[in-house]
């Protein structure tokens, strides 16, 4: 079994090499979604539902990146700049040796974590919705999912809450009152234009403002931001939405402790990291709203989580029920979610450490960069910003800023 103090080294080096990879590459990068991006195919895809979809799909699993043939360009993703925002947030603001030691351990770390952010946050601030009034963000790429078609730069949920978490944890370090604003005025998108489904006396948020899905993770990554600026301010309505959202959510944890993806016959599938997301926003859900009854259900979903998403060597798998593709998402979710449970699973800081491990060994390339997929015959090495690089950076910045008790 690797040491303590050796997987410290390895994860330091990796991020050193992720790090310097981003920089490089100006944190603008391709997506797995970013297909209809091409106008070539955009155009043959006449507007079908069925056409998009596989295009996107057909893309999305090609072991060659055939992007730069179809005219698809780089661009920057707002959840990618939220995430690269937070995990440099992290790291400028942590204290103690963890960080102390990353700093001395990545090479060209940098001194200058305060402008960098603010490069980052303006890129983010400028790539927000032009459609509301309200702070909100959309991919920047049209997308078909199961249920609707979301043209680009659509306003959603997911996008949303990590670009608001990220003026908020900004907010936190440096008391700048328009990055507050900005997060508040997401919570207003969030309580004023996106679709609730009732059910008795809860409810659960759409996706975005075209939709009514009931998606959990969605569902209650809108109820840990309100759960979080209540916390903060303790308007009464952001509380009663969070709490309601929770509890629509935790209803449905079915007997084993799992999720299904969504409420909708097509979203009935249980995957490793809308679980894990799942399972963290819980946690920090009863953490803002002083919430212990929240417990048996985090605790039934962790143990769910942990003995059915991972071999022994710890790979993370994808389903529940069979182990391929093995993505990097489910990877980085993983070590995320472990760190956040640090304090309330003894099982957890052994499980951050042992994926982290294998991710690195895996999936991360010579070049700094971590590798897509594994599929069963085949590996998907394309460099993709948000999905991949962005993930890892903040799940690696998230592990060398939690002391063993879980605190940031």
């Amino acid at each position: 079994m690797i040491s303590e103090s050796a997987i410290e080294l390895k994860t330091q080096r990796a991020l050193g090499r992720l790090l310097r990879y981003c920089r490089n590459e100006g944190w603008a990068g391709y997506d797995p979604y970013d297909g209809l991006n091409s106008p070539l195919v955009s155009a043959l895809t006449l507007n079908s539902k069925a056409l998009r979809t596989v295009a996107t799909q057909l893309i999305k699993r090609s072991p060659v990146n055939v992007r730069p043939l179809l005219g698809i360009p780089k661009g920057f993703n707002p959840k990618g700049l939220a995430l690269a925002a937070r995990a440099l947030i992290l790291l400028r603001r942590g204290q103690g040796d963890a960080v102390a030691s990353v700093r001395s351990g990545v090479e060209d770390f940098g001194d200058d974590l305060e402008t960098e952010v603010k490069d980052l946050l303006g890129k983010l601030g400028e790539s927000r919705s032009g459609a509301y009034a309200e702070a909100c963000w959309g991919y920047n790429f049209d997308w078909q999912s199961r249920a609707f078609f979301a043209p680009r730069g659509t306003p959603n949920v997911v996008c949303t809450v990590f670009a608001a978490h990220a003026f908020l944890d900004w907010y936190d370090v440096t008391a700048d009152q328009r990055a507050f604003e900005l997060a508040v005025g997401s919570c207003r998108f969030l309580l004023d234009r996106i679709n609730r489904t009732s059910d008795a006396d809860v409810f659960s948020f759409s996706y975005t403002p075209l939709d009514h899905s009931r998606v959990h993770n969605v569902n209650l990554l809108a109820a840990e931001l309100l759960a979080r600026l209540w916390a903060k301010d303790h308007r009464e309505e952001y509380r009663d939405a969070a709490l309601s959202a929770t509890r629509y959510t935790t209803a449905r944890q079915q007997s084993d402790g799992s999720w299904r993806y969504g409420e909708d016959r097509s979203q009935a599938w249980i995957d490793s990291f809308h679980t894990g997301f799942v399972l963290v926003s819980l946690k920090k859900i009863s953490d803002y709203l002083g919430l212990p009854d929240l417990r048996p259900s985090v605790n039934a979903g962790y143990e769910y989580y942990s003995k059915r998403f991972f071999l022994a060597d710890s790979t993370p798998g994808y389903y529940h029920d069979r182990l391929y593709p093995v993505d990097v998402h489910s990877a980085a979710q993983a070590i995320v979610t472990f760190v956040e449970m640090i304090d309330l699973m003894p099982t957890a800081r052994q499980m951050a450490d042992r994926v982290a491990s294998w991710t690195i060994d895996n999936l991360q390339d010579p070049a700094g960069f971590f590798h897509f997929q594994r599929r069963r015959f085949y590996t998907i090495r394309i460099p993709y910003m948000r999905w991949a690089q962005a993930w890892m950076l903040y799940a690696l910045s998230r592990y060398h800023t939690r002391d063993h008790s879980g605190n940031v």
